[in-house]
């Protein structure tokens, strides 16, 4: 990774902060976790972590369709993967408690690990197959009372910031657990994080809420028609303002 001179302390700042925010939050996080078993405390002090980073950064977060969601519902979320900064702005954003569906290497980070095995994220590693089902699917079954599972539909990020095909992980595990679908669209954040940046570049991310897409009396075999319904809304507010990430 080269960093010039431009770049190198403005990095050097984003990354203190990330460490700082995460060293303050993240003990107590973990000990509240240990009282808490619904992740919700934790989860709770994860927006705070999550809110401080990005304004401390200068990043923004601007949310459309917060009328679309029931907080006492729980749903599927599915999202584009454009920065590192996706989940923070999502977090910030969306009132639901959030299980992210995470890298299972993520759990290694010091304190940022135990907070995300506390606060019952969802760690998957792709590449054990059968096995990572299995833990989806039982996480899946701790997801009521509105609390919520994050997917993000690519599957990583997006190594230029255009919208890349969907995986049909979420909207499997969508149709299984019976839960709404709701389709999420982050835009501008791969402008201020582009892939392989240390520095948090100012400015601000949108969040659009899809409307819910009820998923109850569907099976495996609809998955693509699901998979296409959630990339296209995802695809057109992308078009609608950020025509340049399409």
């Amino acid at each position: 990774m080269n960093l010039s001179g431009n770049t190198f302390l403005p990095a050097v700042r984003s990354l203190s902060i990330t460490f700082a925010a995460t060293l303050i939050f993240g003990i107590p996080a973990v000990l509240s976790a240990m009282v808490d078993r619904t992740g919700r405390i934790p989860y709770r002090i994860g927006q705070v972590w999550a809110r401080i980073i990005l304004r401390l950064n200068g990043v923004r977060v601007r949310v459309e369709g917060l009328p679309n969601i029931d907080t006492k519902t729980s749903y599927v979320f599915i999202s584009n993967h454009q920065s590192n900064l996706d989940g923070l702005a999502i977090g910030t954003s969306l009132p639901s408690p959030l299980r992210f569906v995470i890298k299972k290497s993520l759990l290694k980070i010091p304190i940022m690990g135990q907070a995300f095995k506390l606060g019952r994220m969802i760690p998957i590693d792709r590449s054990e197959g059968q096995k990572a089902i299995e833990t989806i699917n039982r996480c899946g079954r701790e997801l009521t009372d509105g609390i919520s599972a994050l997917f993000f539909g690519e599957g990583r990020r997006s190594r230029d910031g255009k919208l890349q095909p969907f995986k049909k992980g979420g909207i499997i595990f969508s149709i299984t657990s019976r839960l709404p679908l709701v389709p999420v669209t982050v835009v501008n954040s791969f402008n201020l994080m582009p892939a392989g940046a240390l520095h948090i570049r100012k400015g601000t991310i949108t969040i659009i809420i899809g409307t819910a897409i009820p998923t109850s009396g569907f099976g495996p075999e609809h998955a693509d028609q699901l998979r296409e319904r959630v990339w296209s809304v995802i695809s057109e507010n992308l078009k609608k303002y950020a025509p340049q990430t399409v």
